[in-house]
């Protein structure tokens, strides 16, 4: 029937698709919350319920309300110790948990060209905690990289030559943008209780004292 199988222990689902079957410029929906991870190749990929799914599979077509889209716009270089999941934890604290619902984030600016392709699906992975119905990113040379990497060259040749057809029309309009420095972006620490409670390190000491919270950190989410 044209079906892959993954037996147990082959590896968490949304990671195994990232270097299996995503590609750019795809459209893909997935029985799991975390199937945007494939934005981070440039597909719009959906999570839904096992009914949508079922639907999808008997051929019958899916439907989906219009959704808004906020562009999250990034300049700079992260240094130190910031890493890629410290732009997704800002863009929670600026949205909010609900921030992201019935919208697609699109990520775009000179800024998108110094992540990973890993680490750009780390972004869009955790766009589920903003209630976001997918999230991407423009296709990029960090992406044919990835492609490579994973055995699959021949996509990358097809995505360069498709190259100006998958990122954003200059001057796109978005219903919302967001305007991320990478030069300036703190690590973050999020929580407790909510994905959206995001504070800087530097500022983390002083939250703590604020709030009340345990002065001593024990358990983490790296």
């Amino acid at each position: 029937y044209g079906l892959g199988f993954w037996k147990p222990g082959s590896g968490i689902i949304h990671q195994i698709i990232l270097e299996n079957y995503a590609f750019p410029g795809g459209l893909m929906i997935g029985t799991d919350s975390h199937t945007p991870n494939a934005g981070g190749l440039g597909m719009v990929a959906i999570g839904v319920g096992g009914a949508d799914a079922v639907d999808v599979m008997a051929d019958i077509p899916w439907e989906l309300k219009c959704p808004k889209v906020i562009g999250v716009k990034l300049t700079g270089k992260m240094s130190g110790w910031t890493s890629a999941k410290d732009i997704i934890l800002k863009v929670a604290g600026i949205l909010t948990v609900k921030g992201g619902t019935g919208a697609i984030v699109e990520y775009f600016g000179p800024g998108v060209d110094t992540l990973s392709c890993t680490g750009m699906a780390t972004i869009c992975n955790m766009g589920a905690e903003i209630g976001a119905t997918t999230s991407l990113f423009p296709y990029n040379a960090r992406m044919a990289d990835y492609l490579k990497a994973t055995l699959r060259p021949y996509i990358a040749d097809w995505a360069d030559s498709f190259q100006h057809n998958l990122k954003a029309d200059a001057g796109a309009n978005y219903d919302q943008v967001i305007e991320i420095d990478l030069n300036t972006l703190e690590p973050h620490i999020n929580g407790p209780f909510t994905p959206d409670l995001a504070t800087p390190l530097s500022k983390f000491k002083e939250a703590v004292k604020t709030n009340g919270w345990p002065a001593k950190l024990e358990v983490g989410l790296i």
